[in-house]
């Protein structure tokens, strides 16, 4: 899943003794080795989740290759407008192999290896497909269901007469695709916040081994469960393993304590308006903006992307788009009489939401616990003052 370069040499060097493959098909053909490669987790976010590609081998002409599919072009056209819209391109690129696992060495970042010794036919069909794939490299890349791993994942068990398949693979785990993304980011980080504010509902549901697979780690582990002492279909190589495992690592402070420190900010404020008998209206203001600003996104993410993952999306239930209109209602002198109203709507959304929660229909975020309370104090108060300033023109 990271970014580099085409490697135009070793494509022709690939293509040369593929076609040099067909030629012999009708041969035993014992001179190819096919291998998973799966690497570990990297510290940045793009390299949480590790990597796959397929090792392939030409006894004969001692050339070894990598099959990446999680080659992407930061300067491509659009691809900052196509990665919000869902529709980021990848592309499928041919690499030295000692180049790609220098890097991955470089990095300490574990390298295994599963070297899978099919049988002639479906050796000959994944060369042949592999080759193929070059023809047209591109690809919508999708991060739950079309990604370097799942790719690699339905090479190896649709296209060789089920010798990698097992019915297990069917079975649905407790697992669900935000689970698992979490065991990767933590929860308490940046990344994981982020992920948890953009994707709905539909990555809380358990998922099956085989959807499990978008994670190189899974598939990895797939494959283990495969070696059995009776048989030779693979074999097992740990190519790199450094001392300590890595993981993703964030530096600035998580956002449990930055969104406690705003969420006790939020509450003292309100306390003292309270207190003073005050009214900040830029506070409430600034939450309106905020909230709608988000929601915004989340309805666009939800209805008008390709991220299947970001359907079902009830943040918008606290991060509501409609709060942009109180925004114009606060600006106001005296707001309109149907604010209080609408402060009410916004607290029995985020009742709601806390439903939600407990009953599973959707995990939120914890970091954004504070949030929610922080803004079910400041949104009860907002009613006591709306409601007083009524009052006081009334008189």
């Amino acid at each position: 899943m990271k970014k580099y370069s085409l490697n135009i040499v070793y494509l022709f060097v690939l293509l040369f003794f593929s076609f040099n493959t067909k030629a012999e098909s009708s041969k035993e053909n014992k001179e190819f080795k096919i291998s998973l490669l799966s690497v570990g987790e990297g510290q940045s976010l793009a390299d949480a989740f590790g990597h796959t590609g397929i090792r392939v081998v030409d006894k004969k002409t001692n050339n070894d290759v990598i099959f990446n599919f999680g080659i992407y072009d930061y300067n491509a056209p659009n691809f900052y407008s196509n990665f919000v819209k869902g529709r980021p391109i990848y592309k499928l690129g041919v690499q030295n192999y000692r180049a790609f696992t220098k890097n991955y060495i470089r990095e300490n970042r574990y390298i295994i290896e599963h070297e899978i010794n099919l049988d002639e036919k479906s050796t000959q069909k994944i060369i042949d497909l592999l080759v193929k794939n070059l023809e047209k490299p591109n690809y919508v890349y999708d991060y739950l269901r079309d990604n370097c791993s799942t790719r690699v994942a339905d090479l190896f068990i649709e296209e060789t007469e089920q010798q990698l398949y097992n019915s297990e693979l069917d079975i649905i785990t407790e697992n669900s695709y935000r689970k698992l993304i979490h065991s990767k980011t933590n929860e308490n980080s940046w990344g994981a916040l982020g992920i948890d504010l953009c994707l709905g509902a539909v990555m809380d549901r358990q998922i099956s081994l085989r959807e499990t697979l978008f994670l190189p780690e899974k598939l990895m582990q797939y494959m283990d469960t495969l070696i059995k002492n009776d048989s030779k279909l693979i074999t097992k190589n740990i190519i790199f393993s450094p001392q300590k495992s890595l993981s993703y690592n964030e530096k600035q402070p998580s956002p449990f304590i930055v969104n406690s420190l705003i969420s006790l900010l939020l509450i003292f404020m309100t306390y003292f308006n309270f207190k003073n008998r005050s009214w900040n209206k830029i506070v409430d203001i600034l939450i309106y903006f905020i909230t709608g600003t988000l929601g915004i996104l989340i309805i666009y993410l939800w209805f008008f992307s390709n991220h299947f993952a970001s359907a079902q999306n009830f943040n918008f239930l606290w991060a509501f788009p409609f709060n942009l209109i109180m925004v114009y209602a606060l600006l106001r002198k005296n707001p309109p009489n149907w604010t209080v109203n609408f402060v009410k709507l916004n607290i029995i959304l985020i009742v709601l939401l806390f439903i939600h929660w407990v009953t599973g229909v959707q995990k939120y975020n914890i970091t954004l616990l504070p949030i929610f309370i922080a803004l079910l104090v400041r949104y009860t108060y907002l009613i006591i003052q709306i409601k007083k300033s009524e009052y006081e023109d009334l008189h």
